[in-house]
């Protein structure tokens, strides 16, 4: 597995997939108030939707995967952080962090309900708990740096996440472009499979 391309493209994928979902996750509350002007009660509210949300969607996008496939319910998931993160830099009313919150929530579900199916998908399912157990350093990577990242640019800016926001933009757009690469690998792959017969 280690020796294949496809083992970086799924840590980076993952590793960036998660990282949005746990920016929120880790300063859901903090971004309610600052930003949308939400009390303490109110903002842990916001943190409990987007948990539920959260569990929700690797349910959801599981269901979508088994049906469009994995590498398909990916796009369309970083597609739909991308449109939230938007929301919430462009729209200041309670609803659109309300919106953007349970999207993100939904997303950083399908990113943890899908990746496993990824995974198995590449490298079969023999050694499942080992293989998904190492791409999972990808999770641990961004559970590390995510937080910080917005925790600094927060307090750099007096709490606004604004420019937070920018930087998970950036680093979905460079995900969603991993993604591509990925589905053209794949593609190519199962087009050589299908000459060699």
């Amino acid at each position: 597995m280690l020796a294949t391309p496809a083992f970086y493209l799924l840590i980076l994928m993952f590793a960036m997939g998660a990282f949005s979902g746990l920016m929120i996750a880790s300063n859901a509350s903090l971004i309610g108030q600052s930003m949308f002007g939400l009390s303490a009660s109110a903002a842990a509210a916001y943190v409990s939707l987007y948990s539920l949300s959260n569990t929700s969607g690797r349910v959801f996008w599981g269901a979508v995967s088994d049906r469009i496939g994995q590498i398909r319910a990916v796009i369309i998931i970083y597609s739909a952080i991308i449109f939230a993160f938007v929301l919430l830099v462009s729209v200041n009313p309670v609803w659109a962090f309300a919106v953007g919150v349970v999207t993100l929530g939904l997303c950083f579900g399908g990113v943890m309900g899908v990746f496993p199916g990824l995974v198995m998908d590449n490298f079969g399912p023999a050694n499942q708990g080992v293989n998904y157990g190492i791409v999972f350093i990808g999770f641990s990577s961004a559970a590390f740096v995510a937080p910080k990242v917005t925790a600094s640019l927060a307090a750099a800016n007096n709490g606004d996440f604004t420019k937070a926001f920018y930087v998970a933009i950036a680093v979905v757009l460079i995900r969603l472009g991993l993604s591509l690469v990925y589905a053209q690998r794949k593609t190519a792959a199962s087009l050589a499979a299908e000459i060699a017969k």
